[in-house]
């Protein structure tokens, strides 16, 4: 006969789970009073062991039945046990790997756009291979490794938290590096941990390896980047590494690191997006490594008190409004949102749950996590526009260190030098053009160290690397001398850029402006300027102007204005080399002594071409064959510095639209009829092959021209052509000005209207007075052409 086994009959009334879990505690601990709630004692560990080993101890027993116990931070220590939790898997193995793959093909098709953009791949791979290798397999690399030391680190507490996974945005325009965060395998926030070091330990893991080895990464990056930049079709995107590499790479390789960050080896840029999300890992918020490190630092008892909850509100709340109010990159503002959203969400992430609370974390392990943390956040910060696309990448030559104001002492000179470096980081061939613009711009000696001809300097190959540095040598005219300008040119095709330096006198009286400033009309002009004296009596030598100020100038700086009468401006007999019409010769008297005295020219005095509709036609005694046009909106007027320009066929019709710095090369016969675009503004030069230039400025209104001289601009000949190049028949009318004594002191024939598109001769001849300072010139707008006439006593009287 076999033996039939006895059966143990248990009383499910007397029997249950409270008992089995309490025979089962008692078996590790000594029991105490029960505690507040179900399954719960008060212990004290057995066999002089800590209620803390006892734990793992009873947790290994508990784990096949599906539960937990845990300690409570009180005194004696309540132990509690219940159902472990569930649902703390998020995605399987499967998946995971699915996921993997997916992601990795995500970087792939960023790194590939990296590459096509800069063109770093070579011959042998496609760019798809090339961005295989050196930007989605150091990513991956990098996080497999994270999540293998997350996994062995946790096992080493036997806690099983799974692998971790990668979260790829495959937009580079707006996200460059691919890489945005990772999710685990595991929730982290319900998988139990034994205490709050293995927490920490956990949780430090995935945020080191990812800043260590983002830095590593993009320092090869670096290395692998050229120093000269690739061949671009569009504005690059600037990198900033963290603070850690910048000190790193600056150190080492100077600000060469600063231009090869301009267009960064896509291996360099998949380093700065690891460090950025290894450093975004260890931030403070509820879901992240970093809010369970610091759950793990101040302990989960203190992390759900009220004062701690309301310190960590005020602070997110702080930060939040900073960001939010000084931030330069649109991804921290939204990191800033999330953040704050997480932390004030009711329904915001579990807390992370730790078995042991009473046991705590000891010092030493506590100061191992801050000094963790603090040196991830500070020496992984990264700029505070990690990446952003430079705007004037191909933009000509930088003036912004050059000095705008040099000061002389007495006759002795100075050595000036210019770094000719490139504004953005495109290569930069082009000229340098130099002119001294002011009373007595002869009078000044400048040489230049680029050419022996002087005026004209060349310029090739120019790169943030590759700059030049040029020195000029300026010596002033000797004796007392008003202010000039050195007006520079940086001739580069399309990025042309004008450099104003003033040369001031440092000791004698002056003015402190170079020109007289027109402030009313060129018929009737008010013309000012600043002048720094020592005091005395102002003198103007011109019957045609006058001073508004009182005449007794007081010592320091004072505006000086003059008012002058019709015809002041025409009846000027010398110009600058730009055409301005020279004020009056004023000078100072004080205790029988002359300072000064100077002559200056008036802003916005140049001939005037009159422009209807932004066209103008050329007339035929206005160009000469080989004669260069040049024409800008802005800046000052320049011939071309080389001998490039539109060569343009004047034997037959034809027209031209001109831009800034625009020239075209008149050729043929001149039997053509030309119209040039200039605009309603800026100003008009023609070049003549003797080197010699006249420069016009340009007005928007009726189109009227008269030979010679030009409108607005005193007439020397006795008779002149007024031609109406407009549609519509125009007035001829006739003003007289002045204060001669005599009337007829003209004799004038002319018509009273003129047709479109005709001419006049005009016919003024001087008679009577001969001492008689007179000036004629035309004007012309939309009610008719009027002939101005100008007479008045010289200084000494009639």
């Amino acid at each position: 006969m076999s033996a039939v086994p006895e059966e143990i009959l248990v009383d499910s009334e007397t029997w249950g789970t409270r008992e089995l879990l309490e025979v089962i505690a008692s078996r590790f601990f000594d029991l105490g009073n029960e505690g507040a709630y179900p399954n719960s004692w008060e212990v004290q560990g057995k066999d002089e062991l800590g209620v803390g080993e006892q734990l793992l101890q009873l947790n290994n027993h508990l784990e096949p039945m599906g539960l937990v116990g845990s300690l409570e931070n009180t005194n004696p220590p309540v132990m509690t046990i219940a159902r472990a939790p569930s649902g703390s898997s998020v995605i399987g193995g499967f998946q995971q790997i699915s996921l993997w793959l997916v992601m990795s093909a995500f970087m792939t098709l960023v790194g590939e756009h990296w590459f096509s953009e800069y063109d770093y791949g070579g011959s042998g791979f496609s760019e798809f291979g090339w961005s295989l290798f050196f930007f989605t397999a150091p990513v991956i690399f990098t996080l497999l490794l994270a999540s293998y030391c997350r996994v062995l680190v946790a096992r080493k507490f036997e806690v099983e938290v799974g692998h971790i996974a990668p979260i790829v945005f495959p937009i580079p325009g707006w996200w460059p590096f691919g890489i945005v965060g990772s999710i685990g395998q595991r929730k982290p926030d319900l998988v139990p941990m034994p205490n709050r070091r293995s927490l920490g330990t956990i949780e430090v893991v995935v945020p080191i390896i990812l800043v260590l080895s983002g830095s590593i990464l993009t320092i090869l990056g670096l290395i692998l980047t050229p120093s000269n930049p690739p061949e671009l079709t569009g504005a690059p995107t600037v990198f900033d590494t963290n603070l850690i590499t910048g000190h790193l790479v600056e150190s080492w390789m100077g600000s060469e690191s600063g231009i090869r960050l301009q267009w960064l080896h896509p291996t360099g840029i998949a380093g700065i997006g690891l460090s950025i999300v290894g450093w975004g890992l260890m931030l403070p918020i509820p879901g992240f490594p970093g809010d369970r490190l610091l759950h793990a630092i101040i302990g989960p008892s203190e992390m759900r008190s009220g004062s701690t909850q309301t310190s960590i509100f005020l602070i997110v709340l702080f930060v939040m409004v900073v960001v939010f109010a000084t931030a330069k990159w649109t991804p921290w503002i939204f990191l800033a949102f999330v953040a704050a959203w997480q932390r004030f969400n009711p329904d915001n992430l579990p807390q992370p749950i730790i078995l042991d609370e009473h046991f705590g974390l000891e010092e030493r392990f506590r100061s191992r996590f801050v000094a963790i943390a603090i040196i991830v956040l500070i020496a992984g910060m990264p700029g505070s526009v990690p990446s952003y696309e430079m705007e004037e990448y191909d933009a000509g030559v930088s003036t912004e260190s050059w000095p705008e104001e040099l000061l002389f002492d007495a006759e002795n000179g100075v050595e000036l030098s210019l770094l000719l470096e490139p504004q953005g980081v495109m290569p930069v061939s082009g000229w340098l053009q130099f002119r001294v613009e002011g009373s007595e711009p002869e009078e000044w000696m400048v040489n230049y160290s680029c050419s022996e001809s002087g005026g004209v300097c060349r310029f090739d190959g120019l790169t943030q690397k590759e700059t030049l540095e040029l020195s000029i040598s300026i010596n002033p005219p000797q004796g007392v001398f008003s202010p000039h300008f050195l007006k520079i040119l940086v001739d580069v095709s399309g990025f042309e850029v004008e450099h104003v330096i003033k040369l001031s006198n440092l000791i004698n009286s002056s003015f402190s402006n170079p020109f007289w400033d027109l402030r009313g009309s060129p018929e009737n002009p008010i013309i000012c300027n600043v002048i720094n004296s020592a005091g005395g009596l102002l003198v103007v030598e011109s019957p045609y102007w006058e001073s508004m100020n009182d005449s007794n100038i007081s010592q320091g700086f004072q505006e000086i204005c003059l008012q002058g009468h019709e015809g002041a401006i025409q009846n000027s007999d010398s110009f600058d080399g730009q055409g301005r019409a020279f004020g009056p010769l004023v000078y100072l008297s004080k205790d029988n002594e002359t300072i000064g005295p100077w002559k200056m020219p008036i802003n916005s005095s140049e001939r005037l071409i009159q422009v209807n509709g932004g066209s103008w036609m050329i007339p035929r005694d206005f160009i000469e064959m080989g004669d260069i046009l040049v024409h800008s909106d802005y800046g000052s007027p320049f011939c071309p510095s080389g001998n490039v320009a539109k060569q343009v066929n004047t034997s037959s019709n034809w027209s031209e639209e001109m831009g800034n710095y625009s020239a075209i090369r008149l050729t043929g016969n001149l039997s053509g009829e030309g119209t040039i675009g200039v605009g309603t503004e800026g100003w008009l030069a023609k070049c003549k092959s003797d080197g010699s230039m006249v420069a016009f400025r340009i007005k928007d209104s009726t189109d009227v021209y008269v030979n010679p001289s030009g409108l607005g601009r005193g007439i020397d000949s006795e008779e002149f052509v007024i031609f109406n190049r407009e549609e519509v028949k125009m007035e001829l009318s006739l003003e007289w000005h002045g204060d001669s004594p005599q009337s007829g002191i003209w004799d004038v024939t002319m018509d009273d209207w003129l047709e479109g598109g005709n001419s006049t001769l005009v016919s003024a001849k001087a008679i009577g007075i001969s001492d008689l300072e007179r000036a004629v010139w035309v004007t012309a707008d939309d009610s008719g052409i009027i002939v101005h006439l100008s007479a008045r006593c010289p200084s000494e009287g009639c």
